[in-house]
């Protein structure tokens, strides 16, 4: 009760102060919603039949998780700390922002970091926390943040180191940093290393065999393995292991912005396959193409998951303190803007608790609970994307079919008539075609024909999409089929098509 009752005053008096004299950012627009109030267990919803909770109660009621804040960066270059006013992040943004836990960053420049490096700035982390006098704490698991809440602390924090190198071999040393708090590794980070390739300028490779020993080693520990930075070699590597255990902290749907360390469509079906998440990157230049980015760019790339039936597979991975934040969420205190904005688009309660916190505290409890086995993968969880090229398209209404395939998945980009119909090439002869999941317009029924090299017809069927505007269909296991026909029943666009294989 003394709890509850200290955050309702924080927020009447936050509430007041910004009625008065604004929150120090005349360009922000001022918010209404600040302060938490009571909020439910390990990430919980309200009860079933409260979807038409207001925004600002979904708000408070969700346990807000963000993967990735650059506080010791912000601290080693502007020398900001937890109280600096102008600061992205400080306690009182952080509250008024409803954060639950942060992941804090100890990262430094790709390929120079060494493990003194690693050390000092695990250092600074702890300095910065201590000078709060309490009010943000690290703490090394999540019963341990739920705990801190509980008894006021304004914000836990665990930790997330970029790239694996910086331990310089230390492989040994990792049991310790999780004792210290660490939850996420990255197994890469802006540079390739003797673990895995990156994203950025790739070379062909994926994970190595020191890789696989550091991704084990991780998952007996409970630490979650961060792709964020790595190659999509890499990515599939690490997420069709069995016992995989990997997470995307920081990135955003390549579909919007072509960026090599975005994710593609096939990767985000993927993570939501292995019941994994990307957190949202707030970076303009991850966001959209030219200079800055609005609120608006971030509600784009949110809405793209929802799209793909991969809000599951979506949480927040703000990097606040180390980008340059998006106008409409220029510092931590902003978030429950996007929570309205959102709302407001027809996202759901369930889906905005989801995105706040649910979806992060699901994969990393998972990855915690070292005392139970890992959910055992079916032979689904475990398929990979099938290479494919769009050989022909016959009565197109718009589109180029060679340009609608990216090498993985259709772009949608083509529209066709009745009549029409567009050929999908199987190119990767090393995997068996198990499976096809197709995207486009709700209720349109597709004909499908699967064929071999000689023609011959392996399959044939209708298939109407679903009221979300996809369907799921079982592929012949047969290696010898190796180009897909489809044709709509009237005029339609053909959203996404990927082919999964084993």
């Amino acid at each position: 009760m003394f709890v509850r009752a200290q955050k309702r005053i924080l927020a009447v008096v936050a509430a007041a102060i910004l009625a008065a004299c604004g929150d120090g950012h005349d360009s922000k627009p001022k918010l209404d919603l600040v302060g938490k109030t009571a909020r439910p267990g390990r990430g919980e919803t309200s009860p079933a039949g409260s979807d038409a909770r207001h925004p600002r109660e979904v708000h408070e009621e969700s346990f807000v998780v963000d993967l990735i804040q650059d506080i010791v960066f912000r601290k080693e270059r502007d020398g900001w700390t937890l109280t600096t006013k102008n600061a992205d992040v400080t306690v009182d943004k952080l509250t008024r922002g409803g954060f639950d836990l942060v992941l804090s960053a100890l990262s430094g420049a790709p390929g120079k970091s060494s493990y003194g490096d690693l050390e000092k700035r695990f250092r600074i982390m702890e300095e910065l926390a201590e000078a709060t006098g309490g009010a943000v704490k690290l703490v090394t698991s999540l019963q341990q943040a739920r705990t801190a809440r509980s008894e006021g602390a304004a914000v836990p924090m665990m930790l997330l180191v970029e790239g694996a190198d910086a331990f310089e071999g230390r492989i040994e040393q990792l049991e310790t940093w999780r004792r210290r708090g660490l939850a996420v590794l990255g197994i890469v980070g802006g540079r390739k290393n003797a673990f895995a390739d990156v994203a950025v300028a790739p070379s062909g490779g994926g994970l190595t065999d020191d890789g696989l020993e550091l991704v084990e080693g991780c998952e007996e520990l409970g630490i979650l393995v961060d792709l964020t930075h790595a190659s999509e070699k890499t990515f599939w590597d690490v997420l069709s292991r069995p016992t995989s255990r990997a997470i995307v902290t920081h990135s955003a749907a390549r579909a919007l912005r072509d960026h090599p360390r975005n994710l593609s469509d096939v990767q985000i079906l993927g993570l939501k396959r292995r019941r994994s998440v990307m957190g949202l990157i707030f970076n303009p230049d991850f966001l959209t193409q030219g200079q800055g980015a609005s609120i608006e760019d971030v509600i784009a790339h949110i809405m793209h998951f929802k799209r793909l039936g991969a809000f599951d597979a979506l949480a927040l991975g703000t990097d606040f303190d180390g980008v340059i934040p998006p106008r409409g969420l220029e510092d931590a205190s902003l978030l429950p803007r996007l929570t309205e904005l959102l709302a407001s688009r027809g996202v759901s309660p369930r889906e905005l608790s989801g995105l706040l916190g649910h979806n992060a505290l699901r994969v990393l409890e998972a990855a915690q609970d070292r005392g139970r086995d890992a959910p055992a993968a079916s032979a689904d969880d475990l398929l990979r994307p099938v290479t494919i090229s769009c050989d022909t398209a016959t009565e197109a209404l718009s589109g180029v079919a060679q340009d609608a395939c990216d090498g993985n998945i259709i772009t949608g980009t083509l529209v066709l008539k009745p009549l029409g119909q567009l050929k999908v090439r199987i190119r990767d002869a090393s995997r068996s075609p198990v499976k096809l999941e197709v995207f486009g317009e709700p209720g349109v029924p597709w004909q499908l024909e699967g064929q071999n090299l000689e023609g011959r017809v392996l399959f044939h069927r209708s298939v109407a999409l679903d009221s979300r505007g996809r369907a799921e269909i079982p592929l012949p296991s047969n290696r010898n089929l190796t180009r897909i026909f489809f044709s709509p029943s009237r005029k339609a666009q053909l959203g996404e098509v990927v082919v999964w294989g084993s």
